[in-house]
């Protein structure tokens, strides 16, 4: 069994990264190996090579075999296990990031978790394999990573030429509205400029009509929203990194470390240092 693992940049670098590629990896299973059942933080994407399996998910008992691609989805229970005669061997990607649940979206494995085999499945299993091997292969640069991250892109094109999810084309255009608006604060957070008043002038709209409809659907105005997600990555650098907290000001959007400080006492009624010794102490 083969695992191995690439996080592309650091985010504190670059910011919040729109797909990234986590692990990845090949595996000749034994007869009946099971993984599960277990709810996944990442999507996971397995091209079948040889042998059969089986993949439990929504109640279902789903029999793959030689040439099906198959996905696990972030916060869905999924079980999987070889068969007990011809174990399956495959390939598999761990993907994120912040636009990986909007592209999986496009495409009809989202909904049914699964591809048959076809000569286009097969096509795009070679170019799993061929991401895995180059990851295998590649080093920590810079150009090596933003090579696999176009792979990324790449697969995410191909997925949906594969099997398009036609019930994309069915979104509301107040729908549609709140995703842009939110993608856009997703993708901004770490910007000291953004505002809401900008992001409802780029979508050409009223910043009064823009909280409207991004309430109706996240129940939070997208000033909470913006937020709530400086805080949570805030959070997450304090509990995870050693960087200073000025830094983590600036890696979230905040040009002035007071401002940020009080605000995050605010949102969890500690300061940021202490909120990171409470962690520290809790951890050790």
């Amino acid at each position: 069994m083969l695992i191995f693992s690439m996080i592309i940049f650091s985010e504190l670098e670059t910011g919040t990264l729109d797909l990234r590629l986590d692990f990845y990896g090949y595996e000749d299973c034994l007869p009946d190996q099971f993984f599960g059942p277990a709810i996944r933080e990442n999507y996971v994407l397995h091209y079948i090579t040889e042998g059969k399996g089986y993949l439990e998910y929504k109640e279902q008992k789903i029999p793959l075999q030689k040439g099906d691609i198959f996905l696990l989805i972030p916060g869905e229970v999924t079980y999987y296990f070889a068969d007990n005669q011809t174990p399956w061997s495959y390939y598999w990607l761990g993907i994120s990031g912040i636009k990986a649940q909007e592209y999986f979206h496009l495409s009809q494995i989202h909904e049914t978790a699964y591809l048959r085999s076809s000569p286009h499945t097969e096509a795009l299993g070679n170019f799993i394999e061929t991401i895995v091997k180059d990851a295998e292969r590649l080093d920590e640069s810079k150009s090596s990573q933003l090579h696999v991250i176009s792979q990324l892109y790449e697969l995410m094109h191909r997925l949906n030429d594969l099997s398009p999810n036609l019930d994309q084309e069915t979104i509301s255009p107040s729908c549609k509205l709140y995703r842009e608006a939110k993608h856009l604060i997703d993708i901004g957070y770490n910007s000291q400029d953004i505002s809401i008043q900008e992001i409802a002038d780029k979508l050409g709209v009223h910043r009064s009509y823009l909280s409207s409809i991004f309430k109706d659907f996240h129940k939070i105005s997208p000033k909470e929203y913006l937020l709530e997600v400086r805080m949570n990555r805030a959070n997450e650098l304090l509990k995870t990194t050693d960087q200073p907290i000025k830094i983590i000001a600036y890696s979230v959007g905040y040009l002035d470390p007071l401002h940020f400080s009080k605000a995050f006492r605010q949102y969890y009624d500690c300061s940021p240092s202490q909120y990171r010794t409470s962690k520290q102490a809790f951890i050790n």
